[in-house]
């Protein structure tokens, strides 16, 4: 006989080899993968045949962030937006709280599924629910999904319909806020009353030093003192401006005389002229008329031309005398001059007058405003106080308006866990083939082989050449087959051989 034909070389041939050793091991042991099989058949077949029929129900719940339909929340008032998805711890938390025993107890006792009221029983039927009772996380989405299969479809759907009741009522007392609006309610009025003592603290503080804005007051008395310092400046200025003016108008008014010749004439004494040329003609005609009575030797004619002589010299005189004739007014530049003086003082009074008021005004401004100085750091404080005060009245406000919503949703039942599909009696009982026993059967057949494998590779019989070669690592160079000889005929001669008989 000719050894076989074996691939030693290339991928191929190793994957043929492979797969051709592994059939035959588990050729050799075909009695026990067939005794195993039909067993795991039998015990399969016995099982499904046992398995009583079950009615199987779930329910689901929506697992929110915040309360559904909540109009205040601490998000909302902060002005952040609540987030829309839940954590996975939040999920796992509600989970355990489904499935805590003292609310599958509760349910145990309000379905009757115990035997009896004793407490072994109702342990028993605690430990019966647990295991029927099927709690996971619906994937990708903020939901919890319970199942409850049982004989009995009125009790599937009445076991789940009281977890569904009384999960509701554990999870609201749980996040339920009993005793939170009474605390808030009196840390608000604490606030409240001691905001109103503030309040009136500050109004009894500020009304005798009449104080009504402190900053803005600050700021309108030092505007106005600012202000009142520029004029009172500006006034002097112009007061001193006033006064050299003044004695400058009296220096000018001191060179100057009241009254200014408006008119000055010389006239010559025409009226003695006259009168005198007038007596020298009566005297020259007189002499005349005595000449013709008297001799020029006479006295009389002596005394004519003695006042003859004396007229003509009083008339020389008088025609050398003149008068004068001058004519006066008010001089106008002193005029104008005295009125601007008279103005200039009247306008010095004014400025005198004007500086001590805006002088007073300035120390009236300073003193205010050393006083709201003054009243600053107690006014301040009172401000911070109420400020703290008010701050601290406006949250726990807040606070008290949120947990008086908590406390009427949680009497309304309404919470963020909602029940989103009740239970319904089912009306078709669950198959009894399902994907798990699938798996099961499977890995068993799995195992039955991996078994009948181990026993092949654990004995040291060796049947091919192929594993003779992988012992001994030596090549094989032929082979023949063993087979048991039937008993020598007695027509064989007793010389023949076994290579004769072949």
């Amino acid at each position: 006989m000719s050894p076989p034909k074996v691939l030693t070389d290339g991928r191929t041939g190793s994957y043929s080899l492979l797969l051709r050793n592994l059939a035959d091991r588990l050729f050799r042991q075909k009695n026990f993968i067939l005794k195993a099989f039909l067993l795991l058949n039998l015990a399969a077949g016995g099982y499904l045949l046992w398995l009583p029929t079950a009615y199987e129900a779930e329910i689901k719940f929506l697992v929110n962030n915040i309360r559904a339909d909540a109009v205040v929340t601490p998000e909302s008032s902060n002005g952040q937006v609540a987030r829309t998805y839940v954590d996975e711890a939040v999920i796992a938390t509600e989970i355990q709280l489904l499935s805590n025993r003292v609310l599958l107890r509760d349910v145990v006792v309000r379905c009757g599924l115990a035997e009896d009221s004793s407490d072994i029983s109702v342990e028993r039927a605690v430990r019966e629910l647990q295991k029927a009772l099927k709690i996971s996380p619906v994937l990708k989405a903020n939901m919890i999904k319970a199942s409850y299969s049982s004989p009995n479809p009125k009790e599937t759907a009445a076991v789940l319909q009281a977890m569904a009741d009384g999960y509701l009522n554990e999870h609201l007392r749980v996040h339920s806020s009993s005793g939170v609006y009474e605390f808030f309610n009196r840390q608000a009025l604490h606030y409240q009353r001691q905001l109103r003592d503030l309040q009136t603290r500050l109004s009894e503080f500020q009304q005798p030093r009449n104080i009504v804005l402190l900053g803005q007051q600050k700021d309108l008395n030092l505007r106005k003192m600012v202000d009142l310092e520029g004029a009172l400046k500006e006034t002097e200025a112009a007061r001193l401006e006033n006064e050299q003016r003044i004695r400058k108008l009296r220096s000018q008014l001191a060179g100057l005389t009241p009254r200014i010749t408006t008119q000055a004439r010389k006239l010559p004494n025409q009226y003695s002229v006259e009168r005198l040329n007038t007596m020298l003609a009566e005297l020259q005609n007189r002499r005349t008329e005595l000449l013709t009575k008297f001799r020029p030797d006479d006295r009389m004619i002596k005394q004519l031309d003695q006042q003859i002589a004396d007229t003509r010299l009083a008339m020389d005189r008088a025609n050398n005398l003149f008068s004068a004739e001058e004519a006066t007014d008010v001089n106008p530049l002193r005029q104008s001059l005295e009125a601007e003086l008279a103005k200039a003082e009247l306008n010095a009074t004014g400025l005198r007058a004007r500086a001590a008021g805006l002088t007073d005004q300035v120390a009236e401004y300073r003193r205010s405003l050393g006083s709201l100085q003054h009243a600053t750091p107690d006014d301040d404080q009172l401000l911070r106080d109420i400020k703290e005060a008010e701050d601290s009245f406006f949250l726990y406000s807040k606070k008290r308006e949120e947990a008086r919503i908590a406390e009427a949703m949680d009497r309304q039942k309404i919470a963020n866990v909602v029940l989103v599909e009740p239970p319904k009696a089912p009306q078709i009982p669950r198959q009894k083939l399902t994907g798990s026993l699938a798996a099961g059967y499977l890995l068993c057949c799995l195992i039955i082989l991996g078994i009948a494998f181990f026993i092949a590779i654990t004995k040291n019989t060796v049947y091919t050449p192929w594993e003779l070669e992988g012992l001994t690592g030596l090549p094989v160079l032929a082979s023949f087959c063993l087979r048991t000889l039937p008993p020598p005929s007695p027509r064989l001669e007793s010389g023949a051989t076994l290579e004769s008989i072949r």
